[in-house]
């Protein structure tokens, strides 16, 4: 998926950027003008326990990302999400579905989630109100987000990009049960 492909050209840069600094940290030489050959190996020192902790943590937390996690289920539903001004229109297996959309609790839903005007953000809400799945919405684009709804209930579709008069009214409703 595009998501793997990019985590593992972000991985390869953020290592080669490491590389870089470390040659260039280790080739720099400095002139003690002023007694400050300490000062300059500390500081040396310092840049490098720092890119090395840096490494470390971007190596941790690459695996903990959600695509990980869902990258080889297959998902329970795929469902195409299409904003236009200033709405959002579901099909569910190539039929329009009527709202509230209809969702299996628990286990993993895809949303082809493209738009046909402007751009548009496409935010799920929880039962709190809190952000728990967003994608961008473009024309002539499909973002694929997968998610995984853990309690039954209603959750909200919100657009999060300013598209026009009615954006404060382009909501959408998901039923989990």
């Amino acid at each position: 998926m595009i998501q793997s492909l990019a985590a593992l050209v972000s991985l390869v840069l953020a290592l080669i950027v490491i590389a870089v600094a470390l040659l260039v940290a280790r080739r720099a030489t400095t002139r003690d003008a002023g007694g400050y050959a300490v000062v300059y190996r500390v500081r040396r020192h310092y840049a490098t326990a720092l890119i090395a902790g840096l490494a470390v943590v971007l190596f941790l937390t690459l695996s903990r990302t959600p695509y990980a996690s869902t990258a080889d289920e297959a998902p329970a539903r795929k469902i195409d999400a299409v904003g236009w001004m200033w709405a959002w229109d579901f099909q569910v297996d190539g039929a329009s579905a009527s709202l509230p959309l209809e969702v299996p609790v628990r286990e993993l839903v895809e949303f082809a989630v493209t738009s046909k005007d402007v751009n548009h953000g496409f935010g799920i809400y929880d039962l709190q109100g809190r952000l728990i799945a967003q994608t961008q919405a473009m024309p002539g684009y499909v973002n694929h987000l997968r998610v995984r709804f853990e309690k039954p209930g209603i959750y909200h579709v919100l657009c999060l990009e300013y598209c026009g008069v009615g954006h404060t009214v382009m909501m959408a409703e998901i039923l989990v049960r």
